[in-house]
């Protein structure tokens, strides 16, 4: 065999290892209680697809790519405010998101927009965490 014969084997060989490493996190997060596939938009960029985990007082959400085991963007549900939700609309949403998704914008500190992509138990879901806050 050759040099290159090899060198292209073990890197074909570290991707595929780091592809079941990416796979094996995202189903060990989603095994999680409370754990729900959530796509999130902030400002104008592109969907991004993740798992979120409700821990407490805040929604974490963690990129779906990756090995990362920390949080990508945490939302504390005192900060949040929901100012609209709506089925996917546009055809770029519809490309990206399926069409059963519910589409949440929420507001948080100092006027930041996220915007939330869940399935309807998933929506459900959020609005009942959100309304179970305590009322200072």
């Amino acid at each position: 065999m050759h040099v290159a014969d090899v060198l292209t084997v073990c890197v074909l060989g570290v991707g595929l290892v780091l592809m079941c490493g990416v796979l094996a996190r995202q189903r060990y997060m989603l095994r999680a209680p409370g754990a729900l596939p959530v796509a999130i938009r902030r400002g104008a960029t592109r969907w991004t697809y993740g798992i979120a985990r409700f821990a407490g007082n805040e929604l974490r959400w963690y990129r779906g790519w990756g090995m990362g085991t920390r949080p990508t963007l945490s939302l504390r549900r005192p900060d949040l405010i929901i100012v609209g939700h709506r089925a996917p609309a546009a055809a770029a949403e519809l490309k990206a998101l399926p069409a059963a998704a519910r589409i949440v914008e929420c507001r948080g500190p100092g006027g930041r927009v996220t915007v939330l992509a869940f399935s309807e138990s998933a929506f459900t879901g959020f609005v009942s965490w959100l309304e179970a806050a305590p009322r200072s």
